[in-house]
């Protein structure tokens, strides 16, 4: 956003000063209306919360950050006449069922868990805000995102994939050979919240992110290839999930995946 020539305010739970990132935690109704009083904010673009195993282990933390931060960061950007307001979404609003069709946004939405229930439930409340007229809100239902550079997650594989490994160590996808995997690019993640900030106008309150379908058997065998890592598949339960269609987001903003085979090149 900023090489695009946007004034950005990032904010996070854990600010690095040198990349200009303030402190904020949503559980501090004090330190959302001191960032609100002190910055005149039109879009707010909300990214943060609690990851699915974390949101598991302390159901009452993932509820405070997911729902009751959510809602009050809500709250607070309807009262600072905020214009547009993205959250973050998650494929896992369709539940865990390994269903063969990829998924659209129409089809029913069915959480199996506490952290796409938590989802769901700020999506609602969004759109039921939106429609007396505070401001606009869009959900981006995202699929399951790859890139290096995470930090903090359960799944260190979506990362690992494009770092070396000194050690020789492999990197281990905890899925059946056969498993459907929806995957998604940061950066082009990035480039999809550029847009429904930037564009005039959108046709719907939710999207899912485009992505690419990856059978986990193919993954390892281009990571192997192109990345010279060594790839394990397993356990033998584990599936992807959801197949997510992201073709409403895809065909509205004339939007193309950087293919994740280049991203996969591109030696870090």
């Amino acid at each position: 956003m900023r090489e695009a020539g946007h004034k950005t305010l990032p904010v996070d739970l854990n600010p690095d000063p040198t990349q200009d990132i303030l402190p904020c935690d949503l559980r501090s109704r004090r330190d959302l209306s001191q960032l609100f009083q002190a910055h005149p904010i039109q879009t707010v673009i909300h990214l943060a919360g609690i990851l699915p195993s974390a949101f598991e282990a302390d159901p009452l933390l993932g509820a405070d950050v997911n729902l009751n931060g959510s809602c009050e960061l809500l709250r607070q950007s309807a009262a600072a006449h905020v214009k547009r307001f993205i959250f973050a979404s998650s494929m896992s609003v369709y539940g865990s069922s390994a269903i063969m069709r990829p998924l659209a946004e129409d089809d029913p939405v069915t959480p199996d868990d506490l952290y796409g229930a938590a989802k769901l439930d700020v999506e609602f409340a969004g759109q039921a805000l939106a429609t007396k007229k505070p401001f606009e809100f869009v959900s981006l239902r995202i699929a399951r995102v790859v890139g290096p550079g995470i930090r903090k997650t359960s799944s260190p594989w979506r990362s690992e994939i494009f770092a070396a490994r000194p050690t020789g160590e492999p990197v281990r996808l905890p899925f059946t050979p056969d498993a459907k995997l929806s995957l998604v690019h940061v950066q082009d993640v990035a480039r999809m919240l550029l847009i429904l900030a930037a564009v005039p106008s959108f046709n719907y309150a939710v999207y899912n992110t485009p992505v690419e379908i990856w059978e986990a058997r193919q993954l390892k065998a281009t990571v192997e290839e192109l990345r010279g890592i060594r790839v394990e598949l397993g356990p033998a339960q584990a599936h992807g999930g959801p197949v997510c269609d992201g073709s409403r987001f895809a065909q509205e903003f004339a939007f193309k995946l950087c293919p994740l085979r280049t991203y996969l090149s591109t030696k870090a």
